[in-house]
């Protein structure tokens, strides 16, 4: 995880404190699952698409914490492609991706859809383009691609266009 999720979270978490309680109770008890699953999954090669799921509809949970109605998911994977594979916290990734490097308003929220198109998962985003991007070092989808090549020889796809960026993500 990126050093400056936990940051943001501790400080949502302390704002959370004294204006809701119930809210800050709620919101580590997701931190503590985040960092579970991570620790869980970090010597495993692939989970299945349900875990990962699960993970990721709890991190988006903290993340709308901060953002509120700027941030929204659209999940879509049918029952059926569940049982499938993909790598460990290949959704946060891909999630933490979007929320770097867009900007995310409640007038203009950023939008992630999460769906299934033949043996892909594919995460979208509509594209809102920060100017500048504190840290990011550009091989992080690099780095997902080779990972992924390697698994299965099915390529992962990265495709933007002038407003979304989309990545397929090959299930195993």
């Amino acid at each position: 995880l990126n050093p400056h999720f936990l940051f943001n979270s501790l400080t949502s978490l302390n704002s959370l404190i004294n204006t809701a309680p119930a809210d800050a109770s709620r919101f580590l008890d997701s931190l503590s699952k985040t960092y579970r699953y991570i620790l869980k999954s970090r010597d495993s090669e692939t989970i299945s698409l349900s875990e990962e799921i699960k993970f990721a509809e709890n991190y988006i949970g903290l993340q709308k914490t901060r953002f509120d109605k700027g941030l929204e998911l659209n999940l879509d994977v049918p029952e059926e492609f569940r049982h499938r594979k993909i790598v460990p916290v290949t959704l946060q990734n891909l999630i933490e991706n979007a929320l770097k490097h867009n900007i995310i308003d409640e007038e203009s929220p950023l939008v992630i859809n999460i769906y299934v198109e033949g043996d892909y998962l594919l995460v979208q985003n509509n594209i809102q383009k920060k100017k500048f991007v504190e840290t990011s070092n550009k091989q992080g989808l690099s780095n997902m691609q080779s990972l992924y090549r390697h698994l299965n020889n099915v390529p992962m796809e990265i495709l933007e266009t002038p407003t979304s960026f989309t990545v397929k993500i090959p299930l195993l």
